[in-house]
């Protein structure tokens, strides 16, 4: 079997070796190959899912900026406390992305110097946490919970009927709807003729089928949106690839291909390969289908 991690690390590249620091399937070896190695340690401090040894030694280098450490989204509760103890370190960077324990999100909900637009990004939020960031004042935050959120029903609909500007702007974007919330938001924005939400919804979340070629049988409707979705399936991608005016870079790009697209895709002039290098089917990492790609690689 190809060692593909090898493969890359033995180029000459000192710019390949940052490319692949930002890896976030890194083994606990790589990570200290690539660390002694002298690559970019600031972002393998920021993606790479590390050990405790190797926290430790990230967080005792006095070249690491523990800033990057901070948006590690893999933080134990405990590496999250030793950072918001230590002098220096944005704790807003602490709020966004690592899962926090309760106790924890309650301490950085009261503390003032945390903005609660940060807190309002972290994907991680429980149910009644983001109830508790509804109720503050802030509307940036609003805007932030309807885009980011895995939402209950019942919390969709709190959003969808609030008077909040262009809240159904962000509830469109949202990739955890559900087929009747796509269909509610696409007639409001038909209504409205609110073009950026039915592209978001175009763009976001998973489609039905039948929500699909509504899309697609639109005639004034630009399909490149339709074509950086990520949850097509093989019929629509090819139905795209097919279809004069779609962008075949970004059917390279975002949706998951089977082994005959990907190497359609390679064999086929007009698509460059930057954007099929980053394509989900290149062994996604685990409850990332998103981010994948050659340096994404699940070695």
């Amino acid at each position: 079997m190809i060692d593909r991690f090898q493969l890359l690390y033995d180029v000459q590249s000192q710019n390949l070796k940052g490319y692949l620091s930002q890896n976030p399937n890194l083994t606990p070896e790589q990570i200290d190959l690539l660390y002694d190695a002298g690559a970019a340690k600031d972002y393998l401090a920021r993606h790479s899912k590390l050990t405790e040894e190797q926290f430790m030694r990230f967080f005792n280098d006095e070249g690491v900026d523990k800033e990057y450490l901070a948006l590690n989204p893999n933080l134990t509760p405990e590496q999250i406390d030793l950072l918001y103890q230590t002098k220096g370190v944005d704790i807003s960077s602490l709020t966004l992305y690592p899962k926090l324990t309760n106790e924890q999100f309650m301490r950085f909900f009261n503390v003032q110097d945390v903005m609660e637009n940060y807190l309002s990004q972290n994907p991680n939020l429980t149910t009644e946490q983001i109830d508790l960031l509804y109720q503050t004042e802030n509307e940036i935050d609003k805007y932030f919970l309807a885009q980011n959120s895995q939402l209950t029903n019942e919390q969709f609909m709190r959003f969808f009927n609030a008077s909040l500007g262009r809240i159904n702007d962000y509830l469109s974007a949202n990739p955890n709807l559900t087929s009747e919330q796509i269909d509610l938001l696409y007639e409001i924005g038909g209504k409205g003729g609110n073009v950026n939400l039915k592209r978001n919804l175009a763009r976001y979340p998973k489609l039905s089928e039948e929500q699909f070629m509504r899309f697609f049988n639109h005639e004034d409707f630009d399909k490149d949106y339709l074509s950086q979705n990520p949850n097509l399936t093989p019929k629509q991608i090819d139905l795209l690839y097919q279809t004069k005016g779609a962008d075949k870079d970004y059917l390279a790009q975002y949706p998951k291909l089977t082994d005959e697209q990907f190497l359609r895709f390679f064999n086929d002039e007009d698509v460059r390969n930057t954007h099929l290098t980053q394509n989900p089917s290149i062994n996604p990492p685990a409850n990332k289908p998103f981010v994948s790609g050659v340096f994404n690689w699940k070695w």
